[in-house]
């Protein structure tokens, strides 16, 4: 009996990693892939969302092929999911383009009962990004949460390493094969990811080097796997703006590390804040939020790694109650810049005074978007129409 990964196998080596159609197959079989694999050709050339040059593909490519690679992976260690798979992440069912295969190194954490947070950024970070990362992928590991981030240089190798400082549960994702040495410089820091329990995953059977879109691919997979995704220092025309449109379509939270005000470096992160990205400075705010939003949960008190330097000065008062338990005092922010979002988080949750966001802290689209259900409720369509606002800003935005 074939295993049922060589036929996912076999579509993604026709169609090419990020192809949604392996997925639109098996919808479309019923589950069946064998026996879409046994119709050939005959009703391969019937399917509209199946080209010329797939369906030429697909014939071109042996079966026997798929499983010589699935032998190579175990020879390799190498762990493969797909989607028929009991461990294949839910979270990417939900996404328009599953991957069919996916190559992982370690064990793959439960993402069950844990908030999933990926923390990303700019490979030419600097020190400040550098060290905001780390502290925030602390925090969240600590917490026990689980971080994600890619391989590479800047705020993903800083991020890598705050999660291992706290000695947390971690996955990475990267851009070319498992065995290539593309990423040399952040080797031990995987190595130390497997070491402690994580996953290295990739999506690619054989790419040494990055090909024209991996990293784009890579990125949909790191925010589609994830509950939030924290950006760290993005230019306005970046790589890691990206990350920022995959969340949207996705359904993800965006959070963003805003950085000095009016500095270039950071564009990027202040189009996003205006666009309705949640501003964040520590992992705890990341985690009082999507508590609130998604499934409940209580984060731990973790104090900064004893590396990194607090970013913000203390506070000029002392903290809140319920914010002493969650925030080392260093790294609680001056009340003059907090993130409104605390204070709700603050309260153990909307009251009668507490529900709604002061509009002097809201930006002009947001405002736009109070306005409108001052009036009382409205459609969505309704809200397009009162704020001028296109469909998938509005979303964002709400």
């Amino acid at each position: 009996m074939i295993d049922h990964r060589v036929y996912w196998m076999w579509l993604q080596h026709a169609f090419g990693e990020g192809s949604p159609v392996p997925w639109m197959i098996y919808n479309y079989c019923g589950g069946d892939l064998e026996s879409f694999f046994r119709a050939g050709s005959s009703l391969w050339n019937r399917l509209p969302y199946i080209k010329e040059r797939h369906a030429m593909a697909l014939s071109a490519h042996a079966l026997e092929e798929a499983q010589v690679r699935l032998e190579y992976a175990a020879k390799m260690g190498w762990g493969v999911l797909t989607p028929e798979c009991e461990k294949y992440p839910d979270s990417f069912r939900n996404i328009s383009n599953p991957p069919a295969v996916l190559y992982i190194k370690g064990a793959l954490p439960n993402l069950e009962g844990s908030p999933v947070v990926a923390v990303v950024g700019s490979r030419k970070a600097r020190e400040e990004s550098r060290d905001a990362a780390k502290r925030i992928s602390y925090q969240l590991a600590a917490s026990q949460a689980i971080v994600v981030s890619g391989g590479a240089a800047g705020v993903d190798q800083a991020a890598l390493q705050g999660a291992l400082m706290a000695f947390g549960r971690i996955i990475c994702i990267q851009p070319v094969d498992l065995s290539s040495e593309y990423l040399a410089g952040t080797a031990v820091l995987r190595r130390q990811v497997l070491e402690m329990g994580g996953a290295v995953i990739s999506e690619y059977f054989s790419a040494r080097t990055p090909g024209h879109g991996c990293f784009q691919l890579r990125n949909r997979l790191i925010s589609g796997i994830s509950d939030g995704v924290v950006l760290v220092q993005a230019k306005e025309k970046s790589g890691t703006m990206i990350y920022s449109r995959h969340a949207i379509e996705q359904g993800r939270e965006v959070f963003v590390y805003p950085g000095p005000p009016g500095d270039p470096a950071f564009s990027g992160s202040q189009t996003l804040i205006d666009d309705g990205a949640i501003p964040i400075t520590s992992g705890t705010e990341v985690l009082e939020f999507l508590s609130k939003c998604f499934r409940p949960f209580a984060p731990t008190p973790v104090h900064p790694p004893p590396s990194v330097q607090p970013l913000m000065p203390k506070a000029a008062h002392p903290p809140a109650p319920r914010l002493a338990d969650v925030f080392h005092p260093e790294d609680v922010l001056p009340a003059s810049t907090a993130s409104p979002f605390l204070a709700l988080a603050d309260s153990g949750g909307p009251g009668p005074k507490e529900a709604s966001r002061p509009k002097e802290l809201l930006n002009a689209k947001q405002r736009q978007i109070v306005e409108g259900l001052d009036a009382g409720e409205q459609t969505f369509g309704q809200l397009e129409e009162l704020t001028g606002l296109k469909a998938g800003q509005l979303m964002a935005l709400l």
